[in-house]
């Protein structure tokens, strides 16, 4: 049996440090990695492949190309979000993880020039934009970070804001992105459900005959490495959606 165990930890001096009070330790159940991945499709917005161009400075001339890559992930039987930032002038990944709370969620990203990983806590407003701040606010380090999907979720938009308290934060870098390929983003409903989160689904799979969908190369893991269990909570989700119906 699997120990999935969660920590929520705090960034001392831009190094990830335990600290007792704020560790998590669970065995997720089925139905907890359900509640989960619930708490989480907020952020399936983000999913996806995106390219576009960042600027130290809005109006600066000081910029670069850039890509990101945003995905489920599922690691140790955890569901969380993470994206990969390249070139990573900041932070080359992270995860994203649920808060205490709804609509709270943890980031933990790591440093770009070292092994260093900081941790913010933030929260999704009813817009759907994302902000996190700094456990520990350091002049050289970002302190907030606003995240939000703009045009039908087409776009992306990744601020970091600077400062030496929460209070008089003053805007840094601004990384601007368009989503790679097609989507369907303006529909009620995913054209092709993703079998594990119920996302868009872009890529199909198969198993016992039987056509499926996944959203992302961390659903399509999930998918491969035990098809009947994810099948078996796509049909829960569906004799659920269809009961509130």
């Amino acid at each position: 049996m699997h120990r999935n165990i969660i920590f929520v930890s705090i960034a001392i001096c831009g190094l990830l440090i335990s600290h007792p009070s704020l560790v998590i330790a669970k065995e997720l159940s089925q139905d907890d990695q359900e509640a989960q991945k619930e708490n989480l499709q907020p952020l399936q917005d983000f999913i996806g492949g995106w390219k576009g161009v960042a600027m130290q400075k809005l109006g600066g001339q000081d910029r670069w190309s850039a890509e990101a890559d945003w995905a489920w992930s599922f690691d140790g039987g955890i569901p969380a979000i993470v994206f990969e930032l390249s070139p990573g002038r900041f932070f080359t990944r992270g995860q994203i993880t649920p808060g205490l709370q709804k609509n709270t969620f943890i980031l933990r990203a790591h440093h770009t020039e070292s092994d260093g990983v900081e941790t913010y806590s933030g929260f999704m407003d009813e817009n759907k934009h994302l902000e996190f701040t700094n456990q520990v606010i350091q002049r050289s380090r970002p302190a907030r970070i606003l995240m939000k999907t703009l045009a039908d979720h087409k776009r992306l938009v990744i601020t970091l804001q600077y400062g030496s308290n929460e209070k008089r934060l003053q805007q840094g870098a601004t990384l601007g992105y368009t989503r790679k390929g097609t989507v369907f983003a303006t529909r009620s409903r995913p054209l092709h459900a993703c079998v594990v989160t119920g996302g868009e689904g872009n890529q199909q799979v198969s198993y016992n005959g039987k056509t499926y969908w996944v959203c992302c190369k961390g659903c399509l893991s999930m998918f491969k490495e035990n098809p009947e269990k994810v099948i078996a909570a796509h049909e829960a989700r569906k004799a659920k959606e269809q009961e509130k119906e």
